[in-house]
């Protein structure tokens, strides 16, 4: 997967994704604050586009395929983003439940596919979506759903998301309660190459 640039006006972005909807990795600025966005950190996120073109992603202010161009409001300049992909779920991989059925392989760490029976919030028409796994402070396996650029998680709830627990038990939410009953793992989702080139300029 090679990094292209989104355009100036997100353009390329839109160009490609309507004519290949589907997952894609995105590569923008780091949100600061209401119309501030760094100039040298970026995030590295999972991004849906259906058919129509709507945009579905973790991140809120992503809603729409213009907003892959972001104005920094602070330093009157514009900033941009880029995007890799398409990238498509696996086959089967491994399937938990809570009821401690397990089959295949259950992945502890790193970005995979997953299909939960309540679905997670940010999926395709066939309800999977990506989940980064990686230990929490309890030592248990957290969800996450966003990357700094170095590819290390984010906490969601930095960006005002929850997402489930894994665990022994099964698939665990937010609440401690066992609300999706179980989890079908489609593979191991691959990470562009490197940050984009001339990212920050």
């Amino acid at each position: 997967m090679m990094w292209q640039r989104a355009g100036e006006t997100g353009e390329q972005f839109v160009a490609k994704t309507r004519e290949q909807p589907g997952w894609y990795w995105v590569f923008r600025p780091r949100n600061l604050g209401p119309g501030r966005y760094a100039e040298d950190d970026g995030m590295l996120l999972l991004v849906h586009v259906d058919a129509s073109g709507r945009l579905h992603s973790p991140l809120a202010d992503l809603s729409k395929a213009e907003a892959m161009v972001v104005r920094n409001i602070g330093r009157s300049q514009t900033l941009q983003s880029w995007f890799a992909g398409p990238v498509s779920p696996g086959s089967h991989a491994g399937f938990l439940s809570s009821d401690g059925r397990r089959s295949g392989t259950i992945p502890a760490e790193g970005w995979h596919w997953c299909r939960t029976q309540t679905p997670l919030e940010h999926v395709d028409s066939d309800g999977v979506g990506p989940i980064y796994l990686a230990p929490g402070r309890d030592g248990r396996p957290w969800v996450w759903l966003s990357s700094k650029r170095d590819g290390s998680p984010v906490d969601v709830g930095e960006l005002g998301f929850a997402e489930p627990l894994v665990t022994e038990r099964g698939v665990i939410d937010s609440a401690g309660e066992v609300g999706r009953t179980q989890a079908e793992f489609l593979g191991r989702i691959p990470l562009p190459v490197g940050v984009p080139a001339g990212f920050g300029a």
